[in-house]
């Protein structure tokens, strides 16, 4: 089917199905869901920085942790982005569709931060992620996509729960920081 068109033609056919799945004011399941391949693909950057460049008194275990971090942001970040492939939709795969749709930044200066800093930031980061997460659920139930439904509530739950981790790191309680606590 693929082969009737050019590549540039087939690029058209997708930036025109992204542009009507990321109506800001009627959103799609998997436009949400673009949002969270591009902050996974972010945090991928990310991560690896941490992971190289943390320093302190607390370099074996955050080294260790933020390797075991982009492993599982990894894992999900397949998941997902097939999910997408197979439901019909287009994950954004490319650096340039990543700074368009991601919610969450990294830059080259973060690796002089405090160990605490780097965590800080990841906490906020997941947080922001948990919250495209919550919002992909339920779109996911008004469009009856069970399975990416099934998947979102499977790695909301893994946010919660390294957000907690990374919170007990810090000294602080899960929440604390939550607009609403």
């Amino acid at each position: 089917m693929t082969e009737k068109y050019t590549p540039e033609e087939l690029l058209e056919k997708e930036i025109a199905q992204n542009e009507r799945e990321h109506d800001h004011h009627n959103p799609t399941a998997a436009a949400m869901t673009n949002h969270i391949i591009a902050n996974q693909g972010i945090l991928n950057v990310k991560l690896h920085q941490y992971h190289w460049y943390v320093k302190g008194p607390n370099f074996f275990s955050l080294h260790e942790k933020f390797e075991e971090l982009y492993n599982e942001n990894s894992k999900y970040y397949d998941e997902i982005a097939e999910r997408l492939i197979a439901s019909g939709a287009k994950p954004a795969s490319t650096t340039e569709e990543y700074m368009k749709y991601s919610l969450v930044s990294e830059a080259a200066q973060d690796k002089y931060m405090s160990a605490e800093k780097m965590v800080g930031n990841l906490v906020d980061d997941f947080r922001i992620t948990r919250d495209l997460a919550i919002r992909t659920i339920r779109l996911a139930q008004n469009e009856k996509d069970d399975v990416l439904e099934d998947m979102m509530i499977n790695y909301k739950n893994y946010l919660d729960k390294t957000i907690w981790m990374l919170q007990a790191f810090l000294n602080k309680s899960a929440l604390k920081g939550e607009e609403e606590e």
